[in-house]
């Protein structure tokens, strides 16, 4: 109870203070040339909380207040970093990744289609080309386009970039009530949900104009579902969430297809009825094989081709003494494994992005989260709080990031991260606390040991 309280009270001062902050370092940073931007964040946090309190059951005033403070945060980040940058580089334009120009100018591209200058539904087909593979977020960003010429009579970068930190806030509200439902601890799960939303990838690509938070938005609703008693309505909404995310990037939304076919296996296993199951498992088989017939020419290709672009940009851009170079020269399945462990101690060394302060920090961060989960899966007195369903999820997301090798990019695979994080955080919670506590510091003195030698020696 007074965890409870003391949760309350801190995240009112939390909510309440990043809020006005940010409200007033967006007033000053639009120079009272903007109202767009103010507005539409104003929209933004008024959507975000009618769908908190239309979708949640409990827990809605932490939950605003959980969405308010960690939407704020970003938002702060980005006007901060922004600054900077525009201080130092009066004539760049503030964006931190290449592909963040191409969605902004995708932002434009796709006004024709909201205003009704071309038809709307060819938005959705190959006639969109190039914003065919990802007509969803094209549409989503189009909309703040259409609001910023309505308000302002013209699209801006800053508007733009309301989007991520909008998706990422309300990922870290369903974050929370996963790891609530999970660990039955609203104290544990608060404070492990503002640790994931400040440390990991998450906040990086919150800052950015891409999909990347939109597809992750996705992965958490559906995984948590998953994790919820198995019934008809989780099926149908996890069903819905799948197809949408095919409009995101199709690779994504095939994945959650596949948990929707894990979810059908625990689903039939609830009902009684011997000849149902039977019956159900057959059918479902039978769709299976039919799916993956019906793609498997498609996806293959798919798959090789972007493994080849993957592993050509790898080789491109690394030195012919990098590591990433030496891990392609090891024998397969070698390879595909050392790369997938390299993948999770990225940026390494953190030092390279030291420019970039969220992402060195996720540099630190991550790979002990792997680590945990590791340590979580081998040791026994911890391997007996893993269900049934948490073995599965955490087998998928494995297997996502090894097809994701080829190239291990954060970005990509941060997605699938949550089910990773859920299964570390049994470590955290069920190890004595001593041992937490020199976990860290062992790890914490290898890691910048590690970085550091490396870092001398490429000097």
């Amino acid at each position: 109870m007074k965890d409870n309280i003391n949760n309350s009270i801190h995240l009112n001062l939390l909510a309440t203070t990043t809020f006005l902050l940010s409200f007033l370092s967006l007033n000053l940073f639009s120079f009272n040339l903007y109202l767009s931007p103010i507005i539409i964040y104003s929209l933004m946090i008024l959507l975000g909380s009618i769908a908190i309190i239309s979708l949640s059951n409990e827990d809605k005033l932490i939950k605003i207040k959980l969405f308010i403070s960690i939407f704020s945060l970003l938002l702060i980040y980005i006007l901060l970093h922004d600054s900077i940058l525009l201080t130092f580089y009066p004539n760049k334009l503030p964006f931190d990744y290449p592909d963040d120009k191409t969605f902004y100018h995708f932002s434009d591209l796709s006004l024709p289609y909201l205003t009704g200058e071309k038809h709307f539904l060819t938005l959705f087909s190959f006639a969109s080309y190039p914003m065919h593979d990802l007509p969803l977020h094209v549409m989503f960003s189009g909309t703040i386009n259409l609001l910023s010429h309505i308000i302002d009579g013209e699209n801006n970068i800053l508007v733009q970039k309301l989007l991520s930190p909008f998706f990422a806030s309300l990922f870290s509200v369903i974050l929370y009530s996963t790891l609530k439902f999970q660990f039955k601890n609203a104290h544990f799960a608060l404070r492990a949900t503002l640790v994931y939303s400040l440390l990991s990838a998450m906040f990086i690509y919150s800052t950015s104009l891409m999909r990347d938070t939109d597809i992750a938005l996705a992965y958490m609703l559906v995984i948590y579902l998953f994790f919820q008693p198995n019934s008809k309505l989780n099926f149908f909404f996890i069903f819905i969430i799948a197809s949408i995310t095919l409009y995101l990037r199709t690779e994504s939304g095939l994945v959650l297809f596949g948990i929707l076919l894990l979810y059908s296996y625990f689903y039939i296993q609830t009902i009684r009825s011997k000849n149902l199951r039977f019956i159900l498992y057959l059918f479902f088989i039978t769709l299976f094989i039919f799916i993956v017939l019906l793609i498997s020419g498609k996806l293959m290709a798919m798959i090789n081709m972007r493994s080849e672009i993957n592993t050509t940009k790898a080789l491109t851009h690394a030195s012919s003494s990098s590591i990433g170079l030496l891990l392609n020269k090891l024998p397969f399945p070698l390879n595909t494994i050392t790369k997938l462990l390299f993948g999770q101690i990225q940026p390494f060394p953190f030092f390279n992005a030291i420019d970039r302060f969220p992402e060195a920090l996720s540099g630190i961060f991550w790979p002990l989260i792997f680590i945990s989960m590791l340590y979580t899966i081998i040791q026994k007195n911890l391997q007996r709080h893993l269900n049934q369903k948490t073995i599965t999820l955490l087998l998928l997301a494995l297997l996502v990031l090894l097809l994701m090798s080829s190239e291990p990019m954060a970005r990509r695979m941060m997605s699938v991260y949550p089910i990773i994080y859920i299964v570390s955080l049994y470590f955290f919670l069920y190890s004595p606390r001593d041992k937490i506590k020199y976990t860290i510091l062992y790890y914490l003195f290898g890691i910048m040991t590690l970085n550091t030698l490396y870092y001398i020696i490429k000097l």
